[in-house]
């Protein structure tokens, strides 16, 4: 046959497979690269083909070879690392369904990949903090569920970015999005002067940011209340505790598009706090808005702190034009 003559078999089968419209996935002539996935995907090798001969009819040729050794060779590797994420996973578990297991004092992972639901380590399918009911961040525990985001040691950043910023003395912070209420209360937690009040649309998010709230003792320090990035800088009753030095958030930002090619890692944890209509952008645009109706929500020298996703700080940068680093 011709493959089985050619110089170049894999060459030879690939391009035949292209034009037979099944391509194989990857990086070489005459496959089909996976767009945003150059490193990920699935790997292959083909080491067996039948197809009929086009000169005997009804003969088919067979060709076949040993998988090759770097193919083996990464298969033992992945499989590793696939062991060692499930064991991490269960070992948070196991850490918070211990009789002697304090919720508090844990240790803040020091690593994250920038991907959504990085760290959301799965357990037979689930998130291994949903089933737990906490996630370390920052240094403590907090209760989450399904109708909040887990943490994601990213998002540590944010934090230490409101520490740094914020004035000494007794700062007063509004984090809007709160969710389960981690931002706000780790920087309450590292600021024991600073109060702070925590917004967000989801009724159930302020339930777990209240659990979250009681847990560290700040019920006297941080107030919870529900309500929307565009509605925020005229609501009454965050009118009632302001102005503030300095607003927080971890808006959403995932754009549709994207969240679609993501929906596998996403679809545990509630979209409405991580998926943006404009490209993205639609929460930034709409935060934006709110301040420029009312900038008195905020004291003389107040600013502003966000997490943005990555490629999006020009983008933000544009929204926010009209305010000074």
């Amino acid at each position: 046959s011709t493959v089985a003559r050619a110089a170049h078999p894999s060459l030879a089968l690939r391009r035949y497979m292209f034009e037979m419209k099944s391509p194989v996935v990857g990086t070489q002539n005459h496959a089909r690269p996976l767009p945003n996935h150059r490193d990920k995907g699935a790997l292959m090798a083909i080491v067996g083909v039948t197809m009929p001969s086009l000169e005997s009819p009804g003969r088919e040729i067979s060709v076949s070879v040993d998988a090759p050794q770097k193919l083996l060779a990464v298969c033992e590797r992945e499989a590793r690392f696939y062991s060692q994420r499930r064991l991490k996973a269960r070992l948070e578990l196991e850490k918070y369904e211990r009789p002697d297991a304090a919720p508090t004092g844990a240790s803040c992972d020091s690593a994250a990949d920038g991907t959504p639901a990085a760290d959301a380590e799965l357990v037979d399918g689930m998130p291994a903090a949903y089933i737990s009911g906490f996630k370390e961040f920052c240094g403590s525990a907090f209760h989450v569920c399904p109708d909040t985001l887990i943490p994601r040691p990213s998002t540590q950043t944010l934090v230490d970015a409101a520490v740094s910023l914020a004035s000494t003395g007794e700062p007063r912070i509004i984090d809007l999005g709160t969710g389960s209420g981690c931002v706000l209360l780790s920087i309450l937690l590292r600021m024991p002067g600073a109060t702070g009040v925590g917004v967000d649309i989801s009724s159930p998010a302020l339930v777990v940011a209240g659990r979250n709230r009681q847990l560290h003792g700040l019920h006297e320090r941080a107030v919870l209340l529900e309500g929307s990035f565009e509605g925020f800088s005229t609501d009454a009753g965050v009118l009632e505790h302001g102005p503030f030095d300095m607003v927080v958030c971890n808006p959403p930002y995932i754009s549709a598009k994207k969240a679609f090619r993501l929906r596998a890692s996403l679809e545990h944890e509630p979209s409405l706090a991580l998926v943006a209509g404009d490209g993205g952008y639609q929460a930034y645009r709409q935060i934006h808005a709110s301040l420029s109706s009312n900038m008195a929500i905020l004291r003389p020298g107040g600013c502003i702190a966000f997490e943005i996703g990555k490629d999006m700080e020009r983008g933000v940068r544009r929204i926010f034009a009209d305010w000074s680093e």
